[in-house]
């Protein structure tokens, strides 16, 4: 993958743990590679398929003092958010962030955090099937939305289906959301249970199967496998639920199951196959 490169961007701040770091500030060092096709650009020599360095070093000087932090991975984190907010075009980032003048006991020529992140696609699955379902679901795409860090590209439409799992409870709303993240898969669950905690989701209470005011699950994160305690990619009965895999296959029949190596269209086709749902 190509990348723009800028080494040592040097920044006053006042960024810091200690009171003297707030007070009095210092320089840092800010070294980036950014990643995105500079093929259109190099071919047509047009600026405006690319982007330009001297509007990257302004955006980041900008961005680097616009609020005080403790830590320079905050600071780093930050400014990477704001940098694939600002610029569509980029892919992946990898982005240091240097404090040679640190308040340190010991001799050193610079100290410095590294960060990388990079556009990942996602499927999620949604479904609410007590309160009032569709202002919930709608609630939970703005929510989705106005997160920084998570770019919508499209959703299904609810469809109305029955109960998973056994247990006696209304119809569910269902149905599936397509976007782009910076998040890791971990912080990415923890958003989303911020966001169903939002919609009315008492988390103390969740039964396994049970009532949601909303529920968010994530299906596949790029072609990830991950198998933690507390996530599962992709999401483990995906290809036992008609209500998750037919609005797949209306968003991504092409889709590749990780695991099984089948697409989203294949796996919705033989549903008889596994299907459990009452």
């Amino acid at each position: 993958m190509d990348f723009i490169q800028i080494e040592e961007l040097k920044i006053f701040a006042h960024h810091g743990v200690y009171e003297a770091e707030e007070k009095n500030g210092q320089e840092f060092e800010v070294s980036g590679k950014f990643f995105l096709s500079l093929q259109e650009s190099g071919l047509g020599d047009e600026l405006e398929k690319s982007i330009s360095y001297e509007e990257l070093c302004i955006f980041i000087t900008k961005e680097f003092t616009k609020q005080r932090r403790q830590l320079i991975e905050a600071v780093a984190e930050d400014l990477s958010c704001a940098l694939f907010s600002a610029y569509p075009k980029l892919c992946a980032l990898e982005l240091t962030v240097a404090k040679p003048s640190a308040p340190i006991a010991a001799e050193f020529r610079n100290v410095s955090v590294t960060v990388f992140r990079k556009r990942h696609s996602v499927f999620l699955g949604y479904g609410a099937n007590v309160g009032d379902p569709p202002t919930q679901i709608a609630k939970a795409l703005k929510l989705l939305g106005e997160d920084p860090r998570i770019s919508l590209k499209k959703h299904t439409e609810p469809i109305v289906s029955s109960p998973y799992g056994g247990v006696e409870q209304p119809d569910f709303y269902n149905g599936v959301i397509e976007l782009t993240t910076i998040y890791e898969p971990l912080p990415l669950l923890q958003a989303l249970h911020r966001i169903e905690e939002a919609c009315g989701l008492d988390r103390a209470r969740k039964e396994h199967w049970g009532p949601r005011e909303m529920d968010l699950d994530i299906l596949f994160y790029d072609d990830l496998v991950l198998r933690e305690k507390e996530l599962v990619i992709p999401h483990p009965d995906l290809i036992r639920r008609d209500f998750v895999l037919l609005p797949l296959k209306e968003l991504a029949p092409e889709l590749l199951h990780p695991v099984y190596k089948k697409t989203v269209a294949e796996l919705a086709d033989g549903l008889s196959e596994h299907h459990i749902c009452p």
